[in-house]
């Protein structure tokens, strides 16, 4: 198995702070990649975000990732103290703790979770495998965003064949593969 790369626990928040970013704007991280380097590298940021090198965001990307988002570095410095320097290994974690409902959806939207119908349920379960008891949200609490993923057309509602009545009238919600082809 390929080795992790390492990083300080600051370029892990940073990267996860503008992925966290993108995502709650709704946009894309190649399409934000694309933004930030004016379209001469639309995959960098994936580059940043592969957990199997050592890349990080250059002080000047990170410059116009703040400028983009209208920030100033104090804006995207973490609260408390961070461990010290040592390295630690690099992680991209779909859900992250500081994410909404929204940005987590569009995470999970570009890891390809939706690629295989899902129930509302099953949705918030796994959302909440992330986050500690405290911070676990309701089925009701994803209704709405799911509904605006669906009116984006971002994700599709269908029903399955199932011999169970019952289930077969749940809705499930999977990707809109048209759109991931575009």
């Amino acid at each position: 198995m390929k080795p992790k790369g390492k990083i300080t626990a600051l370029a892990q928040h940073i990267i996860d702070t503008f992925r966290t970013l993108y995502l709650e704007n709704g946009i894309s991280g190649r399409k934000f990649s694309h933004d930030i380097t004016e379209g001469s590298n639309p995959t960098r940021v994936s580059g940043f975000e592969n957990i199997y090198n050592n890349e990080t965001y250059t002080p000047e990307l990170t410059k116009k990732a703040l400028n983009y988002f209208g920030l100033r570095m104090e804006d995207i410095l973490p609260d408390d103290l961070l461990d010290n320097d040592e390295l630690i290994e690099k992680t991209r974690i779909p859900i992250l703790k500081q994410m909404s409902i929204k940005a987590a959806l569009n995470s999970l939207l570009e890891e390809g979770y939706f690629d295989t119908p899902r129930l509302r349920a099953e949705i918030t379960s796994y959302y909440n495998s992330f986050l500690p008891e405290p911070d676990h949200k309701q089925d009701s609490d994803f209704s709405a965003q799911l509904e605006n993923l669906y009116n984006e057309r971002k994700i599709l509602k269908v029903r399955l064949d199932d011999e169970d009545e019952r289930k077969a009238k749940l809705i499930r919600f999977v990707s809109n593969m048209e759109l991931k082809e575009d």
